[in-house]
């Protein structure tokens, strides 16, 4: 597809030199990180050697000293990474017709009483969020943001994951949008038992009919007796998510899409094993495949909103 094949070429514009400036930044702490155990180990040996309580205590001030400038700058690397690499793919995303007005906050989150309105998930004891993304696809608003959610096993007495991944909410602004609608993913089936009965208890039932078999084979779809199914999860629809979803298997990539309806808000989660665009103090941080992830991902989900947004 033609965007993400200019995605490249704006990168190795745009994106590219700004990794390297921060890969210069990311050795010098490495080399600085390096001397600095070199002369602690030093002094460590003198004061053994010398045994003078004065001196030590001296030495103290020092060390201290550049131990904290050390552990500042190192976080001033990690806290300015993601939002300057970030700012860039927006950047990139916003100058699509389609997309607008798109603003990155590190620290911002989805609240959690919208991520168990989505009814895909029924707990999140521990609820963790961070960069959070707000904009507008066409005319339907939208945010996201990474999420870390667990619940507390009542059997074991420990926490076990819910979801970490891309979680997606947007509204639709239609009144006259009624009933819920819920897509699942049918491998995930056997630990999504709970939201299936929660559904059950709106009043909705599995849909069997006027679904692609394709579509039907990899995901369970629920709706309830006022969705008019072929209108809501239209065919187009349908062969949109499937071809998202084949670019995750070409990829060699775990992950797993839920989708829901719920009157005229939309939810979206995508599954992922980790965070995106970490960066990593021992480990080169120049990586083209990594940002094309990252910029793939956010703008999947962008074009399911895009293909929602068509209902209104």
């Amino acid at each position: 597809m033609q965007p993400f094949h200019d995605f490249r070429v704006f990168y190795n514009q745009n994106i590219f030199p700004e990794l390297v400036n921060l890969e210069r930044r990311r050795r010098r702490l490495i080399r600085l990180l390096g001397i600095s155990v070199f002369l602690f180990a030093g002094i460590g040996a003198l004061q053994i050697y010398l045994k003078i309580f004065v001196l030590t205590l001296l030495l103290f001030i020092p060390v201290g000293l550049w131990t904290s400038y050390l552990g500042h700058q190192v976080q001033v690397y990690y806290q300015e990474f993601k939002p300057r690499i970030v700012g860039l793919v927006l950047d990139f995303i916003d100058n699509d017709i389609n997309y607008r007005e798109l603003r990155y906050d590190a620290k911002g989150k989805i609240p959690k009483e919208k991520f168990l309105a989505s009814k895909i998930f029924t707990r999140a004891d521990i609820y963790k969020g961070e960069d959070r993304i707000t904009g507008w696809v066409r005319e339907l608003p939208f945010e996201m943001c990474e999420l870390d959610v667990r619940q507390v096993s009542s059997v074991r007495g420990r926490l076990e994951p819910i979801f970490r991944g891309v979680f997606v909410c947007g509204d639709f602004y239609r009144a006259d949008m009624l009933g819920s609608v819920l897509i699942l993913p049918h491998s995930r089936r056997k630990y999504l038992s709970h939201s299936e009965r929660a559904f059950h208890r709106l009043g909705g039932r599995r849909v069997t009919k006027q679904l692609l078999d394709e579509f039907e084979a990899v995901f369970d779809t629920y709706a309830t007796p006022q969705v008019r199914v072929a209108d809501v999860i239209s065919t187009d629809l349908q062969r949109a998510i499937l071809r998202f979803r084949e670019r995750f298997s070409q990829a060699s990539q775990q992950k797993d899409l839920y989708l829901s309806i719920i009157e005229d808000n939309v939810y979206i989660a995508l599954s992922h094993p980790k965070n995106l665009l970490e960066p990593s103090l021992f480990r080169n941080t120049v990586s083209f495949e990594v940002v094309q992830e990252f910029h793939d991902d956010i703008r999947l989900l962008l074009e399911i909103l895009g293909e929602l947004d068509v209902l209104n």
